[in-house]
């Protein structure tokens, strides 16, 4: 992959429009933060609007930077959102997301749109940067602006494997469907994402989403990063011949993130072979059902539970560890695989989605959502045979730690290509020398 040569590049002055911009919230938030951060060290002129929300906490980020402050500018909820918001409360959590969320973030979106309008004349800006939210049908508010616009990347419009479509309610299945057929309509109505200047998009799945019209310049870059400064690679050691193999996963206790399958799986591991250990951290609403279910199994000496924790708490658990299991059944993304990959871990996960774009042969094994019961001695099957063979074990954990290197996958490549996209959307001018940060 060829790195970036920053002087041949403009000088710019980019405005950010992001709901949320945190390294404490993660998910989307943290991706808007790194891309602040990385933006700023490269020299380039960012201002940044998001929500009130996160004020204090990028006050004592930027604690040492008070300048760097006065450019992020913030917009407070309305009553009437905090009303919306109640109301949404009282519905099924899909629901609440699809529904109302939307309502109160595009609230938010037209007051970022009325701001952005006047910082963009106040402070010469050249282009405007919209990383969040990922969803390729989502709303955009950032359309005739007088200046450019990008958008992405984005990721999402996926659904969950034909075998696993009942996890959905029917309420919820009509409810996506009708959001989906009105998303076009609004987009018509809201044409930030048929009028941006170019659209950066994770996957085919998510180019397919984008709302019927869409005309600007098309990218395809990951929407997830790694910070290859702080997932550090773990020491390979000489496998013992009875070491207690440790499988490892990492995120939400949601339906959709398949952990229940993974304990039925891990139940025929424990069978085949005992010296075997499931570490699970995360929390969610089928925490206590996933605890009660291995209690069943006869198998809670093999599980730990560890809940949510901090990232460097998730590092060195990481590190114990000698493999990664995400079975999720609708992941757009895949953060965690990633981490998990730069640390040198081989994965098992879900051929469907954004893992399927992120694991390879080489690093990990894909398992086929065919069916539930299938999908279950797929992942008891990838399990076994990593357990088995430490040699295999150790050849997909250098090709974990190389394939997160290329393709855009860490932090610091990703930012470079944005400013690539950047630079080739806004209209030639002089150009600029801009300080390389490595």
């Amino acid at each position: 992959m060829t790195k970036t040569n920053h002087q041949d590049l403009p000088f710019m002055r980019i405005l950010m429009v992001v709901e949320n911009i945190s390294r404490k919230m993660g998910g989307e938030s943290g991706k808007s933060f790194y891309y602040l951060q990385l933006l700023r060290e490269r020299n380039i002129e960012v201002r940044a609007i998001c929500h009130g929300r996160v004020r204090e906490e990028l006050r004592q980020e930027f604690a040492q930077d008070p300048e760097q402050f006065q450019k992020i500018h913030f917009i407070d909820d309305t009553w009437y959102q905090a009303m919306i918001w109640w109301i949404g409360k009282k519905f099924p959590y899909r629901i609440q997301d699809l529904i109302f969320n939307q309502i109160i973030h595009w609230v938010t979106q037209y007051q970022g749109r009325k701001l952005a309008k006047k910082l963009i004349q106040e402070h010469q800006i050249d282009l405007i940067f919209e990383p969040a939210p990922i969803t390729p049908k989502g709303l955009s508010f950032m359309y005739d602006m007088g200046v450019p616009v990008v958008i992405g990347p984005l990721s999402g419009g996926l659904d969950f494997p034909p075998a696993f479509q009942y996890m959905d309610s029917k309420i919820s299945r009509l409810s996506i469907k009708v959001s989906r057929y009105f998303s076009n309509i609004l987009n018509q109505l809201v044409p930030g994402k048929l009028k941006a200047d170019a659209l950066i998009v994770a996957n085919p799945q998510t180019q397919a989403a984008l709302p019927q019209g869409s005309q600007g310049k098309l990218y395809e870059v990951i929407e997830c990063g790694v910070d290859l400064d702080f997932w550090l690679p773990k020491k390979l050691h000489q496998s013992q011949p009875d070491q207690i193999i440790r499988f490892i996963y990492v995120g939400r206790f949601v339906d959709w993130k398949g952990v229940e399958f993974l304990i039925e799986a891990f139940h025929s591991v424990v069978s085949f072979n005992p010296n075997v250990v499931l570490e699970l951290v995360g929390d969610g609403r089928l925490q206590k059902q996933i605890k009660n279910r291995v209690k069943e199994l006869g198998i809670q000496s093999h599980v730990q539970f560890h809940g949510w924790q901090p990232r460097a708490k998730v590092v060195q658990l990481l590190h114990k560890c000698d493999v990664f299991v995400m079975p999720s059944l609708r992941e757009a993304g895949g953060n965690a695989i990633m981490e998990a990959m730069a640390i040198g871990l081989p994965t098992i996960t879900t051929n469907w989605g954004g893992p399927a774009s992120i694991v390879d042969s080489r690093c990990g094994i894909l398992v086929d959502p065919t069916s539930p019961e299938e999908f279950t001695e797929g992942l008891s099957k990838a399990m076994i045979r990593l357990t088995e063979s430490s040699q295999l074990r150790d050849q997909m954990a250098e090709a974990a730690k190389q394939r997160v290197r290329e393709d855009y996958f860490d932090w610091q490549s990703k930012c470079d290509r944005m400013i690539e996209i950047f630079a080739e959307t806004l209209p030639q001018t002089e150009k600029v020398p801009v300080l390389n940060s490595r």
